[in-house]
């Protein structure tokens, strides 16, 4: 949740710092979308594409396309690939051995296709999270 949040805030300032109409709400849409697994941040990037590209106000609306999608995809490549990776190495309940990960990708695989292989992992970590969590009474 919280580096979505921080994910989001980026591209709205980057957005406004471009000067691009609603760069909050794309913000906030990135916020959002970001909790979607590998495709949500794309689409979040594909959002504001009409937008400048048919903004008469912007000098270069081409060239400002090509910064703001180039700094969304940066944005995107930092955040899922550096700061997740720290968040998630430092939590003890989410961390999984990787036989279990390639277990899982198999098992999802062959029951769903790729698309349980895209959602393999996600739904493994909320399984996980869900068994050990302290919410859950011990009678249970």
């Amino acid at each position: 949740g919280f580096a979505c949040l921080c994910y989001g805030i980026c591209v709205g300032m980057m957005l406004h710092a471009l000067d691009v109409d609603c760069a909050l709400v794309f913000g906030l849409a990135s916020f959002l979308l970001a909790f979607i697994p590998e495709v949500g941040a794309f689409f979040a990037m594909a959002l504001p594409m009409p937008v400048i590209a048919f903004d008469s106000r912007l000098p270069t609306p081409w060239l400002t396309l090509l910064v703001a999608t180039a700094g969304q995809l940066c944005l995107k490549f930092v955040f899922a690939n550096i700061i997740e990776v720290k968040l998630v190495e430092n939590d003890s309940i989410m961390k999984m051995h990787p036989v279990v990960t390639l277990l899982t990708v198999t098992f999802f695989g062959s029951v769903w296709g790729p698309t349980g292989m895209l959602l393999s992992v996600p739904i493994m970590t909320y399984f996980k999270v869900m068994l050990l969590s302290d919410r859950i009474p011990a009678a249970y």
